[in-house]
């Protein structure tokens, strides 16, 4: 077996190993608190995933306004509920909630 074969398998699957750890999603926390998103702007990457977190003791709503300007409505949480959204294309979006219309919060969604 010529010599080279033998060192380029371990750099074919170094190389696919870092290719998928390139590609794990991550996700970020939002809190909310005090009637607000916390942070009320968050960037992340196509895939990424938020986590809202109700730690206001009441109810709060989390609708999206994709980067197309439609809404969708991801529904409610209570004291200590979470809602994880995930996010698969890049652009602008918005949140808030419908309850408390000053609650509002700006994603970036980046390639």
């Amino acid at each position: 077996m010529p010599r080279y074969a033998l060192t380029g398998v371990p750099i074919a699957v170094i190389a696919l190993l870092a290719a998928g750890a390139a590609a794990v999603a991550e996700e970020i926390s939002v809190d909310q608190k005090d009637l607000q998103f916390v942070p009320s702007v968050v960037r992340i990457k196509v895939g990424d995933s938020i986590r809202f977190t109700d730690t206001d003791r009441i109810a709060h709503n989390v609708t999206i306004v994709k980067a197309d300007g439609a809404p969708e409505d991801k529904g409610m949480a209570e004291y200590n509920q979470q809602i994880v959204i995930a996010f698969p294309l890049p652009g602008l979006y918005h949140a808030h909630c419908r309850i408390h219309p000053q609650m509002q919060m700006t994603i970036t969604v980046t390639p």
